[in-house]
């Protein structure tokens, strides 16, 4: 039987060569810490950290959208709850000018602190938000109060405002109008007060003209809460998505550990062994390549 030397020689270089190239690999491993360093290392685990890369990419954009609405909305809130302020220190006074025993002097102070508080709640409506817009859906970048000359007020925001995405199909309004704010079933609450001030402040204001405004200034408080709970609410929704997102990302950093990441101290044995029969390989391979095709078939 002959036996061809260079299919023996070549059977050892292969061989050699897979050995060098595991080792390689190896080292690689351990100077990364990763598995995966090249996609042709596993095409099916790189496709999934791609995927991952992407998911990261999407959850950092809702990351800080979520900031931003959770900011907003807190503005929001704390905004509202001035103007809840204002309207409880307006239907004071307007119980106040509701005596029948009060002077006409009285109420036309009790005019110029009205006229007061609608300049104070105007001033609310215009709030700024954190980015130096008015923080409730101004249209256009105006004020989304307007106070008209003849004295009319005009609120210039959408009926709905765009909602900002916080999570895959997941979007949030993050802030309210000065419409819903201001408008409720009885009316128009800053022309309502401004008008109720002007009377006063005239002197022809009686007291059932005040009593008038006692239910309305109820109303219009309710209003306030109503869109107050609303906006707590949607902070609500915020914080769960914060969490959910946040476990998402913990699930994904753990899950890619478990795919990419390499046991240092297993990848160093392996390198180890692979290292001790690369050599006994080449050893071998030495002493066949110093034998003449003779010798070994005597």
């Amino acid at each position: 039987m002959q036996i061809s030397s260079n299919l023996l020689f070549d059977r050892s270089a292969s061989r050699m060569s897979a050995l060098m190239a595991t080792a390689n690999q190896l080292q690689t491993q351990i100077a990364t810490g990763k598995k995966i360093n090249t996609p042709s290392d596993n095409v099916a685990v790189a496709q999934q950290l791609a995927e991952f890369d992407r998911k990261d990419a999407d959850a950092a954009a809702y990351s800080t959208n979520l900031t931003l609405s959770a900011s907003l909305l807190k503005q929001a809130d704390s905004t509202l709850g001035a103007i809840t302020t204002q309207l409880q220190s307006a239907a004071e006074l307007v119980n106040q000018a509701a005596t029948g025993t009060m002077s006409t002097a009285n109420r036309q102070m009790i005019g110029a602190q009205l006229s007061s508080i609608v300049d104070a709640l105007v001033g609310l409506g215009n709030t700024k938000d954190l980015r130096g817009q008015p923080l409730f859906g101004s249209t256009a970048n105006v004020d989304a109060v307007i106070r008209n000359s003849d004295g009319s007020f005009t609120y210039n925001t959408a009926n709905k405002l765009s909602e900002i995405p916080i999570g895959d199909g997941v979007s949030v309004q993050a802030t309210e109008t000065t419409s819903r704010i201001f408008t409720s079933s009885a009316g128009d609450t800053l022309q309502m007060l401004a008008t109720l001030a002007s009377t006063l402040q005239s002197g022809t204001a009686t007291a059932d003209d005040a009593r008038a405004a006692i239910d309305s200034l109820q109303t219009a408080s309710d209003q306030v809460s109503v869109v107050q709970a609303s906006v707590g609410a949607r902070a609500a929704r915020v914080d769960l998505q914060q969490g959910l997102l946040e476990n998402a990302q913990t699930d994904r950093t753990e899950l890619r550990s478990s795919l990419e990441d390499v046991d240092v101290t297993q990848a160093y044995t392996e390198l180890s062994k692979t290292m001790t029969i690369l050599t006994a390989t080449q050893t071998s391979f030495s002493k066949l390549s110093q034998l003449s095709l003779f010798n070994y078939l005597r």
